[in-house]
């Protein structure tokens, strides 16, 4: 049996003004994170949005296994929550002027949902993750690489039994100013370690700056912001 699990992030989204001949960069970033248990299949989530949460959570689901034992009933999903600091992650132009005028694209975590599943004696997760990157003044259409970085931590003494980095594309089309990503991974797996394997383990996404994969382009800064833990179903 497998258990939903769901995230939402809303992040507001940096606006663009032209302003006596040059391009003004407001970035606003506020991010709220938060989990509850609704309806299966659902995410916590205005309804405008439902349609795109559901896709995501299609895309990351299991895929039942008729013949699988299961040890457990019913599996559940750790805690999943992204990394302070890391829900965005901006890169500058060329020089050490980290102002808003030296912005050329900045990426935002959306919304994330995770899946899980026994096999054996290993506990497998999926985690999507969905974003977008907003371009800056000195900004232009392109495809650009996010640096999305997922692990999978032991709560006994904070280590990473998983650590993955992704690095996924966000086009932005001629003539727009943002575009989407989603990345769904390959199953994460880590030991089983007992009846409550979801409490020994917490999954942590963010963006990883140093590992930021767009060659030749200036050194990525990510912007520090609080960010609250987004917990599975119970």
């Amino acid at each position: 049996m497998q258990e939903l699990a769901q995230g939402n992030a809303a992040v507001g989204a940096a606006r663009y003004r032209a302003l006596a001949g040059g391009t003004v960069f407001l970035a606003s970033a506020l991010l709220a994170l938060t989990g509850c248990s609704k309806t299966v299949g659902s995410f916590d989530t205005d309804d405008s949005n439902q349609t795109k949460m559901s896709n995501l959570w299609a895309l990351v689901q299991f895929k039942p296994i008729p013949s699988q034992p299961q040890p457990f009933a019913p599996i559940k999903c750790p805690e999943i929550s992204v990394q302070d600091g890391t829900a965005e992650d901006r890169v500058y132009g060329p020089g050490d002027d980290h102002s808003n005028a030296n912005v050329r694209y900045q990426f935002s975590i959306i919304n994330f949902a995770r899946d899980c599943q026994i096999v054996g004696n290993q506990y497998q997760m999926k985690v999507g993750v969905e974003g977008r990157v907003l371009l800056g003044p000195l900004g232009s259409p392109a495809t650009y690489p996010a640096p999305i970085r997922v692990a999978v931590v032991s709560r006994a003494d904070g280590s990473a039994t998983v650590s993955k980095l992704y690095r996924v594309p966000a086009s932005v089309p001629a003539g727009g100013t943002e575009g989407p990503f989603t990345i769904v991974t390959d199953p994460l797996s880590v030991p089983v370690t007992g009846k409550y394997s979801d409490q020994d383990y917490i999954i942590k996404i963010g963006f990883d700056s140093q590992a930021n994969g767009d060659v030749g382009a200036p050194r990525a800064h990510h912007r520090h912001h609080p960010a609250a833990a987004a917990a599975g179903a119970n």
